[in-house]
């Protein structure tokens, strides 16, 4: 069968054969393709680039920070002026004020911080050292004066109590006689004051007095009555015997004392039947009045006899001790002159060991020099006051327009005496040179600082690469078509006077730089597990994974390799 189709089973095994081949290459595993590139070694520029656009300070608008009312203008129109030069100043007599007061506080302040650097001098300490040696030199001198004062009480103390043994010794009978006499003159009053009770007591009297509405004075005089009846029976009571000179007088004043109350109260009751008209046709009460003026003036008569025996028999006694009262008064009066010395002398004791003690411890403070402390307190005030100080005289600023820079003022808006406009007061056209300004992505910001070098191409002049030089950043944000960035302001190096107002071009800041380090295109840098690597193709088919430490990233996409990488391996960008 095979012979009579041969050609049939050829071109069937051809088929065959030719389909396995197809379908092995169609079904076997295809080999990888990797994008590579050489890690280099060599410099990186780090760069931020941004559209700028060609500014200048010259068309100035200059106007008052607060308002207020003018004082003097010192330009025109046309003139030319200078940086710094002033052009205008607003009435600012307290701001002149508080800042020449904040001026001083300040000076006063660095005085006092500099005598505390200094510490106190010899001079001072010597001083010192004498004041507290001539107070324990005077607290001495009254520790002696208090000493010879002491004495000088005893002493006394002790003559006075001679002097009134001696009275007492040589009056002795008369002192023995005292409390009869007194006693005697008491009993007189007392007799006399009972004519006052039997009067008092009467129910004629009593109607009498009432009848003509002398209630209330009635009742007075019965008071009175009685305290005078007490205080005969109190000294009845009291001891007279045994006494010494001093106590005998003042026992027979108070009998006198007690005696003249008795009088009193016998004229206030005379006084009262006197007040009393007699009564028409009751001749029994006429007649009984009449017989209580006659008891009265009688008992008015006993009492005063009382009061005057014993006012000659205490005189008599004062007359037989005169001579002593002279000289026990003197020495009474030498006693109190030296309690008074020893009183003084005391209280310079105390002062002065008070004060001692202050002096001390000044020395000691003195000595010790001045804590770190208190130089730092100082210092803090002198800084609020320099604080102080500066914002005065930035008030005060805020009253006076200067030039910014050399210029030609264009126009003056404002006259003396006017209230500050709303708008610029003075206009100028400066001397400055054309700026570049350009806005920065918060995301780069961080990397711009002052002093960068720079370069523009203009779109006016392309091809030429204009060098500049960061100069101002702006500490708050813009918002430029609703996102968030930050101005920039860029010097050029030469001056150029070909420019206009509004050219704009691509600028470029130099923002870092490494030397001869490993660099790779950014691509190639993988994020894996909170670390970075890189795939090393080894030869065609092995890829290695190494992890490395990146650094700062450059132009065209490159980043600095720090670690992991020494230059020259194959490093994989993309495979497929």
């Amino acid at each position: 069968m095979l012979k009579r189709h041969r050609w049939k089973a050829i071109i069937g095994l051809l088929a065959v054969a030719m389909i396995g081949a197809g379908a092995y290459l169609i079904l076997r595993p295809k080999q990888a393709q990797y994008i590579t590139e050489v890690a280099q070694k060599g410099d990186l520029i780090q760069t931020v680039e941004a559209v700028g656009t060609v500014i200048s300070d010259r068309d100035l608008q200059l106007q008052f920070r607060g308002a207020g009312i003018l004082s003097q203008v010192f330009v025109k129109d046309g003139d030319t002026v200078k940086s710094g030069q002033k052009l205008a100043s607003l009435r600012a007599g307290d701001l002149s004020a508080s800042t020449a007061s904040a001026a001083a506080r300040v000076r006063e302040l660095e005085a006092s911080l500099r005598t505390l650097k200094e510490g106190s001098r010899p001079e001072e300490i010597a001083v010192a050292e004498a004041q507290v040696a001539n107070k324990k030199a005077a607290l001495d001198a009254a520790m002696t004066s208090l000493a010879t004062a002491v004495n000088n009480m005893e002493a006394s103390k002790s003559k006075l109590d001679a002097l009134k043994q001696e009275v007492s010794t040589n009056l002795k009978g008369l002192i023995d006689d005292a409390p009869l006499i007194a006693t005697q003159n008491l009993t007189l009053a007392e007799q006399a004051l009972s004519g006052v009770n039997s009067v008092y007591s009467n129910n004629n009297v009593y109607s009498a007095i009432v009848g003509k509405g002398m209630n209330s004075y009635y009742e007075q005089l019965l008071d009175h009555q009685k305290k005078a009846n007490v205080d005969i029976q109190a000294l009845y009571n009291t001891s007279f015997t045994g006494v010494g000179y001093d106590e005998t007088l003042s026992m027979l004043e108070r009998y006198k004392s007690v005696i003249e109350e008795a009088s009193k109260v016998i004229d206030e009751a005379y006084q009262l039947i006197l007040s009393v008209p007699e009564l028409s046709n009751a001749s029994m009460y006429n007649s009984e009045f009449g017989s209580y003026k006659t008891l009265l003036s009688e008992s008015r008569s006993q009492v005063q006899s009382a009061l005057s025996s014993l006012d000659s028999w205490s005189q008599n006694f004062r007359n037989s001790s005169a001579g002593y009262d002279t000289r026990i008064s003197s020495e009474e009066s030498s006693y109190k002159s030296a309690s008074g010395a020893k009183d003084k002398a005391q209280a310079d004791i105390n002062n002065y060991q008070t004060s001692i003690q202050i002096d001390e411890a000044q020395l000691a403070l003195k000595k010790a020099g001045t804590r770190q402390s208190d130089i730092d307190a100082a210092t803090a005030r002198l800084r609020a006051a320099q604080a102080d100080l500066a914002r005065a005289g930035s008030n005060l600023g805020d009253t006076i327009i200067t030039a910014p820079t050399n210029g030609r003022i264009t126009k003056v808006n404002i006259k003396v005496g006017e209230a500050t406009p709303a708008g610029p007061a003075i206009t100028m056209l400066g001397d400055s040179p054309y700026r570049i300004e350009l806005y920065v992505s918060e995301i780069d910001i961080p990397k711009v600082q002052q002093g960068q070098s720079g370069s523009i191409e203009l779109d006016a002049f392309p091809g030429v690469h204009y060098k500049l030089v960061v100069s101002e950043i702006d500490e708050a944000q813009s918002i430029i078509d609703g996102v968030a960035k930050y101005r920039v302001k860029l010097d050029f190096v030469f001056p150029h006077d070909e420019f206009k107002l509004g050219m704009s071009g691509n600028a470029q800041m130099n923002t870092g730089e490494r030397k001869n380090v490993v660099n790779i295109s950014s691509r190639a840098v993988l994020d894996q597990k909170e670390k970075k690597i890189v795939r090393v193709l080894l030869d065609s088919k092995i890829v290695e994974e190494r992890e490395v430490e990146t650094g700062m990233e450059g132009q065209g996409g490159a980043i600095e390799i720090s670690k992991g990488l020494n230059g020259g391996e194959n490093i994989v960008i993309f495979s497929k």
